[in-house]
C-alpha cells in the first residue's frame, strides 16, 4: 500500500512538474508530449491523483499521521524529481527497479 501511495504521489508531482514552463522537455518516460499538449487536463488529473494519494495515506496511516506522512513523501518525491529529471536519470527502467524493490521489501518486511 505504501508503494502505491508513493507511486501515485510521484506521478501526480511529475505531471505538475511537466506542466511547468521552467521544465526542460526531457521525454524519458514517454508521456511528456501529451502533458505539453493537454496542459489543463494534466493539471486536473494531477490534482485528482494528489488528492487520491492524500486520501489513501490518511486511510492507511490515520488522519494526522497520514497527512504528515503524505507531506513528507511529497517533499521527498518533489526533491528527487527536480534533481533527477534535468539530469535524465529518471527513466522507466529506474522507476521499475525502484517499484519492484519497494514492493518486495514491503511484502517481506511488513
Amino acid at each position: 500500500m505504501a508503494t502505491g501511495i508513493s507511486l501515485l504521489t510521484f506521478i501526480a508531482f511529475y505531471l505538475f512538474y511537466g506542466t511547468s514552463k521552467k521544465m526542460a522537455s526531457v521525454g524519458d518516460l514517454g508521456f511528456e508530449k501529451w502533458i505539453r499538449k493537454h496542459k489543463k487536463a494534466s493539471q486536473y488529473f494531477s490534482l485528482a491523483l494528489m488528492i487520491l494519494s492524500l486520501g489513501l495515506s490518511c486511510f492507511y496511516w490515520g488522519l494526522g499521521s497520514g497527512t504528515f506522512t503524505f507531506f513528507i513523501l511529497l517533499m521527498t518525491v518533489a526533491s528527487l524529481v527536480v534533481l533527477l529529471a534535468p539530469l535524465r536519470l529518471l527513466n522507466c527502467r529506474l522507476l521499475g527497479i525502484f517499484s519492484l524493490c519497494s514492493i518486495l521489501f514491503e511484502t517481506l518486511l511488513f
